[in-house]
């Protein structure tokens, strides 16, 4: 590993969080010669495979809290991204001058510091799916590349089995980008930033910096990519562009405004942001892609391929790799997935939807469904609640037209009927509760002459207060709809052919679209 581990402070390392990402930074630190101690505040018995998995790479677990003595003889810590910076441990350490890295700076030091070929991605939402179209269009292209970080994959994994001529996509979370020290990016990203995570950043400003802290180590032969339309994106991108010297390409904003630029070329039949994405530099034009090509319907997928588009043209992406990208992108896991229709309703799992932003383009999306000039009638019976991270939910009132009922569960369901007035909300005691009454509601209100009502999981909040993690709630949500079918199925009458009277033969297995 030589030069890759040069910059590692040692012998001694703290990791601090030990769920993926901390046990991969584990990983590479004991077979880099690493002392290492993992800490969690989980006790031994909460996190099973996981601390045998520990002490299998040689790493010493210390469980069920984290206390100062383990700063001893430590010369750094190294911070998993679910692990908030309020834990007294870090600042111990920063009195105590021991650096404080993420995870993702670790990785970034393990890989040999790739920056030339690295490419960033961070936001509010949207940054899964951006680096997911990017790295699909670059191998489509002839690259060889990754998608890593906060994604899935930590940076660390990669570590000793990957090749020089890699290109990196990284989702870089806010929680990744608070412990960072040299990490840099070729072509830094950044979405629209909306506020969230409050309950882990002290406040919005904190979010914003470590939004911010993409564009730290930037020089002037780099890039950043920004999303004009959004103006706290477009103003952190402006000065870092002033501070660092990096090239400024903004995407999505109004034609003209910026030399150079990447906009949706003019096409009012398409509705916002439909038209063909171009690149334009010193009067000169080039279609990067054409938006026709996704197959998910909503405003955000365009924008995002947009910015997926803006970086892959650094990177030698072309406009016939990001199209069958486009094309072959099937969407994220628990971002508006759609399940199997029960009795004729459609279930959408968007369990990923963590913040009201992210709600609001779930119900935008499903709305471009059904275009036209005339009002449809209201369709969609909505699950939202949990932990609110930033915001109200005052703010889904405009994109609400389309929701029959609200179904309000955990934490938030008081505040939730107590900010939103402009739709029914009913009180749930559970996500089975809300989903059961949800089917209720939308078999009662039903028309044959109207497209199908939906049960949509978006519930504009985390999930902690319930479930383990956003994939947990999405699971049983997607659980749910499996029962609520069977049961549904078993009680309709066959034909004499012994096929479901309402299900012809030939009926696409996911349901209408």
């Amino acid at each position: 590993m030589g030069s890759a581990t040069s910059t590692v402070p040692g012998p001694r390392v703290l990791v601090v969080g030990c769920g993926a990402a901390g046990r991969s930074a584990a990983r590479w630190l004991a077979a880099a010669g690493r002392e290492v101690v993992a800490t969690d505040s989980r006790p031994e018995a909460e996190l099973g495979e996981a601390a045998a998995e520990l002490r299998e790479i040689g790493a010493r677990p210390a469980l069920g809290g984290h206390p100062p003595e383990l700063l001893r003889d430590t010369a750094l810590v190294v911070a998993s991204p679910g692990v908030p910076p309020s834990v007294p441990l870090f600042a111990a350490a920063r009195r105590a001058r021991i650096p404080v890295w993420g995870e993702m700076e670790l990785g970034y030091r393990a890989l040999g510091e790739p920056a030339e070929r690295l490419i960033a991605v961070t936001g509010t939402k949207g940054k899964s799916g951006v680096v997911t179209l990017l790295a699909d269009a670059l191998r489509r292209s002839g690259r060889e590349a990754a998608a890593a970080g906060n994604l899935g994959s930590p940076l660390t994994s990669f570590a000793g089995r990957s090749s020089p001529e890699t290109l990196w996509v990284v989702e870089a979370s806010s929680f990744n980008l608070a412990g960072i020290s040299r990490f840099r990016a070729r072509a830094a990203v950044l979405l629209a930033v909306s506020e969230d995570h409050l309950d882990w950043h002290p406040d919005l400003a904190h979010y914003r910096r470590s939004k911010a802290r993409i564009f730290e180590n930037q020089t002037p032969g780099d890039r950043i990519v920004a999303d004009a339309a959004d103006p706290v994106a477009r103003e952190l991108a402006e000065t870092a562009a002033r501070r660092t010297g990096a090239g400024l390409l903004p995407f999505g904003g109004t034609p003209g405004a910026h030399d150079p630029e990447v906009v949706f070329a003019d096409a009012p039949d398409r509705g916002p942001d439909g038209g063909r994405i171009e690149k334009r530099v010193a009067g000169r034009r080039e279609v990067l892609a054409d938006p026709a090509t996704l197959t998910l319907p909503g405003r955000h997928h365009r924008r995002n391929l947009a910015a997926a588009a803006a970086a892959g043209s650094f990177f030698g992406a072309t406009r016939e790799a990001l199209e069958a990208a486009a094309a072959a992108f099937a969407g994220m896991p628990h971002a508006l997935e759609e399940l199997p229709p029960v009795a004729g309703v459609r279930f959408v799992n968007d369990s990923r939807a963590t913040n009201p932003a992210a709600t609001r383009a779930a119900l935008q999306a499903l709305a471009e469904e059904t275009p036209g000039e005339a009002e449809p009638p209201p369709r969609i019976h909505l699950i939202l609640g949990g932990i609110l991270k930033g915001g109200s939910f005052a703010e889904l009132e405009p994109a609400l037209s389309g929701v029959a009922a609200i179904y309000a569960i955990g934490r938030t369901r008081e505040r939730i009927a107590a900010e939103i007035r402009g739709v029914p909300v009913r009180l749930a005691e559970s996500l089975e509760d809300a989903a059961r009454s949800a089917l209720a509601a939308a078999l009662r209100s039903s028309d044959a002459d109207s497209p199908p009502p939906v049960v949509l999981l978006s519930p504009a909040c985390s999930s902690f207060d319930q479930f383990a993690s956003y994939r947990h709630r999405g699971d049983r949500f997607r659980a749910l709809a499996a029962r609520l079918r069977d049961r549904h199925d078993g009680e309709r009458p066959a034909t004499p052919t012994g096929e479901r009277a309402d299900e012809p033969t030939g009926a696409p297995a996911g349901g209408p679209r």
